[in-house]
């Protein structure tokens, strides 16, 4: 950790954010100082000031708790989904570079029919079709991302499978399902956790644009591309209701690029071996 904190201030920031974030998921609702659903109409639209950090929306509620509280629900489902997506793509894509033949034909052609449609829209009629909720659109984004990481394990797989190593261990008769447990995904980990924490950001961007588009989380929830979305007929009268959700949404997704980007970099390698 010392040495990836060292490489670059880019990387201390990144960490320090990241952390901070995932604090505020954890820890933010307790902390809150006021109650993120609770409506109070005498204090509506207040801007900013020492009572409310952040200002009061249409409703009255703290904008600062709500934010506070966004961080729980925006992280829950970026874990929920890349769960679920890293689990099922990096076994699918696995086995069909390790089997090759028709498995691999049959399970890469599945795949590009979900590749075939921009993820954005799939995700969006996914979740349409299936009910305006959270829980659908962690499934919805799920069926997205899952695809991605199977087209990554395979090519990792693929190119592992010409190594000497590989390559010795089936010549003394070691089965595919020890291959994969022993040799290919312990290599092919680091390459998914860089691609992890740059679909973090990614996850998160997506929840809130659906939640924007009414498809994701539902009043009275405090999910900031519901703020969002709240918030945009007093852009003009109090900006402070639309300024400060967007902010931690952009700080976020931010935070977790640059984690992935350093992370890539450290793992690199040819970096690696650059720098002795």
């Amino acid at each position: 950790m010392r040495r990836f904190l060292r490489q670059s201030r880019l990387n201390s920031l990144a960490v320090a954010l990241c952390a901070l974030i995932l604090l505020a998921a954890i820890f933010g609702e307790a902390l809150a100082p006021h109650p993120p659903r609770k409506q109070n109409l005498a204090r509506r639209l207040q801007p900013p000031s020492v009572a409310h950090w952040f200002g009061t929306d249409d409703f009255g509620r703290d904008i600062f708790s709500r934010v506070l509280s966004g961080a729980r629900i925006s992280i829950q489902v970026a874990v929920v989904v890349l769960s679920v997506a890293v689990t099922a793509g990096t076994l699918i894509g696995a086995v069909a570079g390790l089997l090759g033949g028709w498995v691999d034909a049959a399970l890469m052609r599945l795949t590009d029919v979900f590749l075939a449609f921009p993820a954005l829209i799939l995700a969006s009629a996914i979740g349409a079709a299936l009910g305006n909720n959270l829980t659908n659109t962690m499934l919805a984004l799920s069926v997205v991302y899952w695809p991605w990481y199977a087209r990554l394990a395979r090519g990792q797989v693929l190119a592992l499978s010409q190594r000497e190593f590989v390559q010795a261990a089936r010549a003394v008769g070691m089965g595919a399902p020890q291959l994969l447990s022993r040799h290919m995904l312990r290599n092919i980990l680091p390459i998914l956790l860089v691609q992890i924490s740059l679909d973090v950001g990614y996850v998160i961007l997506y929840t809130s644009a659906l939640s924007f588009l009414g498809l994701g989380a539902q009043r009275p929830e405090p999910e900031w591309g519901l703020m969002l979305n709240d918030s945009r007929k007093f852009v003009q009268t109090a900006p402070w209701t639309m300024f400060y959700p967007g902010l931690a949404l952009t700080v976020t997704v931010l935070a977790f690029n640059l984690l992935g980007d350093g992370l890539r970099d450290y793992l690199d390698p040819r970096l690696r071996a650059a720098r002795g």
